[in-house]
């Protein structure tokens, strides 16, 4: 008896219709897709620094407050503990929170003009190695420079750039984001280790986060002084 030969691609397959056998219409009958409606890619979501500072300003008026309130009730209760004192407006600063890579930071929110996303930076010959180049903020070239180095913090791309008022004019800075406006009481501030006292003046924790409060103008010169010191 002769064995019939069995491929292997015929298991698991089902008879299908040849092209012969189709009719006209089923040969024609084109296959229509259903659109999958595309969602615009969000743009950074920046705080915008004018509406962070009536913000601020409004959290820092509501916690001094509830701070007074709270020791008045606690003065009142003989059975406590000596309240805590509340803290007075010298304790209190408002900062504005931003994101480089994964490190949050935060500086003075008077200190900061705006922030704006990554524009076009414009190369400039000889500059130092820290400035990046020059961007058009209001038809005025404002140099831009990467904090990294004087942070400690490894070189990354950066998606926006912070710009602060100094009395030469503005002067840029490169970050990833800006998070938040928040009011922070600095007899919580603790001393950052392995860190230059004159740019990062402490670590305090905010709702669960921590970060760094760093001196605006510090951070500036040790940008342009690590430049110079690099192109020397």
């Amino acid at each position: 008896m002769k064995k019939k030969r069995i491929r292997y691609s015929e298991f698991g397959a089902t008879p299908e219709k040849s092209a012969e056998s189709a009719s006209p219409v089923e040969a024609a009958a084109p296959i229509e897709l259903p659109e999958v409606p595309v969602a615009p890619r969000p743009r950074r979501n920046s705080t915008p620094v004018e509406l962070a500072r009536a913000l601020a300003a409004a959290q820092l008026l509501e916690a001094a407050n509830a701070a007074k309130e709270a020791e008045q009730e606690a003065a009142k209760d003989t059975s406590r503990p000596a309240p805590v004192p509340a803290p007075t407006k010298t304790d209190l600063a408002e900062v504005l929170v931003f994101r480089i890579g994964l490190e949050r930071f935060a500086v003075d929110l008077l200190a900061v003009e705006e922030v704006i996303d990554l524009p076009v930076i414009h190369f400039v010959p000889e500059m130092p190695a820290a400035m990046v180049g020059v961007v058009n903020v209001r038809d005025s070239l404002t140099p831009v420079f990467t904090p990294n180095a004087a942070l400690g913090l490894p070189v990354a791309p950066s998606e926006a750039v912070l710009i602060f008022r100094r009395a030469a004019g503005r002067v840029g800075v490169l970050i990833d984001d800006v998070e938040d406006a928040v009011t922070i009481d600095l007899r919580e501030l603790r001393r950052a280790p392995d860190a230059d006292d004159n740019v990062v003046l402490g670590v305090i924790r905010h709702d669960g986060n921590m970060f760094a409060i760093v001196d605006a103008d510090a951070l500036i010169a040790a940008c342009q002084t690590a430049a110079l010191l690099e192109i020397a």
